[in-house]
């Protein structure tokens, strides 16, 4: 079974964040498999967004949509309306902008309800049933 839960200990990720200011104030949510963890997100909580500073997801896009739907999730109940990708990899950058998350020239989002509400068409789609 397939869960997403923001990680309590972060010293297995030292080199991922280590160039990251404020590292102090990020997250980091895993996303694992009964085998092990299979992908992760590193993120951080602004007033007026959230930063997504890193993501990994194995290659799989079903992956990169759960870790960055979770963050865009957690961000809204929380208030925050806008996304900004801080992702620099360019297999990452390609899957956020399949999934509509980021457009090629622009690495920021400037409504999560907007990706949010998107899904309840998904649920519709008899495809998806």
């Amino acid at each position: 079974m397939l869960t997403i839960l923001e990680a309590k200990d972060l010293s297995g990720y030292r080199s991922v964040i280590a160039n990251i200011p404020n590292s102090s104030e990020l997250h980091i949510s895993e996303l694992t498999e009964p085998d092990g963890v299979k992908g992760y997100i590193v993120y951080a909580y602004e007033p007026e967004q959230v930063v997504i500073y890193a993501l990994e997801d194995g290659g799989d896009l079903n992956y990169c949509d759960g870790l960055a739907r979770s963050v865009l999730f957690k961000a809204e109940m929380r208030g925050i309306e806008r996304a900004v990708f801080q992702e620099a990899k360019p297999d990452i950058c390609k899957h956020l902008a399949l999934l509509r998350f980021i457009k090629s020239d622009k690495k920021s989002l400037d409504s999560i309800a907007e990706i949010m509400d998107s899904c309840k068409s998904c649920k519709e789609n008899p495809a998806n049933t």
